[in-house]
């Protein structure tokens, strides 16, 4: 039995390693993905930098009235919190039809397995890109300058896509096995945006709570919100992105490891 599991892991980490090696290939496929959703389309993919502009403008100026808070506090840090929601949100959504929408690729082409999910999570990056011009028009227009921590940047992207894809690696397979999940993946992620510091802020809680400490999406928006706006992040912060990003990648591993010969047949 431990001989059988520590095959099907070489076999995972072979199916991965092969992925990589095909990255011009996924690469394509994901930017064909985003481009395929605007065709005959004037502007394309910013479509989604103009809806999320629109919804950044909308709901900045109504909720900062709201709030009452000024608009130029509460406004850059709505939009960082709305792009980076979208993109996590995309991820855990989309991760549920990885394999689904794949299904007639994996019967008919032998490929690495996970090449799908690269292909995915490389598409979701391209929207996050595009959305993320909607930052850098509102640093330009209230006079954001981040300075040096803007450099985290980097480490916390590598975090949150790294996230995405152990995510996509469990929900990509449990869903292509029971097809009520994905409804059940997107009623959640609606309930957990109204708990994640997006529209409100955390700074307007009166002590610390557990709902909120215990909230990966608030940590993940977090690390990357912090050094756009110019702050380093709490410690905790990044401890529990860390801590979460190496409990996902074990248990993403030995999940995809057991189920990935079955989901040609699931999808």
């Amino acid at each position: 039995m431990a001989s059988a599991r520590d095959g099907n892991l070489a076999k995972a980490l072979v199916d991965m390693g092969q992925s990589i090696k095909r990255r011009e290939l996924w690469l394509y496929l994901g930017w064909r993905d985003v481009k395929s959703q605007y065709n005959r389309s004037i502007i394309g993919p910013f479509w989604l930098t103009l809806s999320m502009g629109v919804m950044v403008l909308g709901l900045g100026v109504l909720y900062s009235q709201i709030l009452n808070i000024d608009v130029a506090v509460y406004l850059p840090k709505l939009a960082i919190g709305l792009i980076v929601w979208g993109l996590i949100n995309g991820i855990v959504i989309g991760a549920c039809r990885v394999f689904i929408s794949a299904g007639s690729a994996l019967r008919q082409i032998r490929l690495p397995v996970s090449v799908f999910v690269f292909q995915f999570v490389w598409g979701q990056l391209i929207s996050f890109g595009h959305n993320f011009l909607i930052y850098i028009v509102v640093a330009l227009v209230f006079a954001i300058n981040p300075g040096w921590v803007v450099v985290l940047i980097v480490p916390a992207m590598m975090i949150v896509v790294l996230n995405g894809f152990f995510v996509s690696l469990i929900l990509g397979p449990l869903c292509a096995r029971f097809r009520d999940v994905p409804m059940i993946v997107a009623s959640a992620m609606q309930i957990v945006f109204f708990m994640t510091p997006i529209i409100w802020s955390a700074d307007s809680m009166s002590h610390r709570s557990f709902l909120l400490t215990a909230n990966p999406f608030y940590h993940l928006i977090e690390i990357i919100r912090d050094p756009l706006l110019g702050r380093t992040g709490t410690l905790e912060n990044w401890m529990v992105c860390i801590g979460l990003t190496l409990a996902l990648g074990v248990f993403s591993t030995a999940f995809f490891a057991r189920y990935r010969a079955r989901i040609v047949y699931w999808s």
